[in-house]
């Protein structure tokens, strides 16, 4: 699938939802190839590194999922309910973290971020470059 045209690409991942998968066939023949294209592609516009770590699980899309979400601020039970957890205590129980209601967290992310920034013209560096 890594070296498919995109109209081949999702051809091949058009899958009949009520017709059972096996796991291995999915990994096999879905997951892994598209792990694969989606390097491939970053590798052509120009990155250096692999997008996708080719350990990377698809239950961890779960995951990256509900951080999107929380990161957007949709409603816990909305979540909950797409990711198919029978109670929202389940979800805030995995993701509790992400949904968190104190701004600690972005606190402390905008005091990182004033260190990187310059100080401004009267910083001179302390050798000369050449």
């Amino acid at each position: 699938m890594a070296a498919l045209s995109v109209a081949e690409a999702t051809d091949r991942l058009a899958l009949d939802w009520s017709a059972s998968l096996r796991h291995q066939t999915f990994y096999k023949a879905v997951f892994r190839p598209a792990v694969l294209r989606a390097n491939r592609l970053a590798h052509l516009a120009g990155d250096q590194t692999d997008v996708l770590p080719m350990k990377f699980k698809f239950h961890g899309l779960r995951h990256t999922y509900a951080s999107l979400c929380a990161a957007a601020g949709i409603d816990v039970a909305d979540v909950s309910r797409n990711l198919g957890h029978s109670k929202v205590t389940t979800t805030l129980d995995i993701y509790t973290h992400l949904f968190r209601t104190d701004d600690s967290a972005s606190a402390a992310m905008a005091k990182l971020a004033a260190l990187a920034t310059p100080i401004g013209p009267n910083v001179v560096p302390l050798r000369q470059r050449i």
